[in-house]
């Protein structure tokens, strides 16, 4: 991958980053059944660990363009 890649791929893992944070649901406030519970956090959980994979991935690309 050449540097004009790496940059566009860092472009990209931004809007992505961006988007899934967009797509993060709140933790619930109010009381809600266990089932309801877990899948929101469930859900938040496998986002933030989508999340954690491209900020690594952006991390690594920006290090080798420094």
């Amino acid at each position: 991958m050449n540097e004009d890649e790496k940059r566009a791929r860092i472009r990209d893992l931004d809007a992505n980053i961006s988007r899934l944070r967009a797509e993060l649901p709140a933790p619930s406030a109010d009381a809600t059944d266990f089932v309801d519970g877990g899948q929101n956090l469930a859900a938040r959980e496998e986002l933030a660990g989508q999340i954690e994979a491209l900020e690594n991935e952006r991390r690594r690309l920006q290090d080798e363009l420094s």
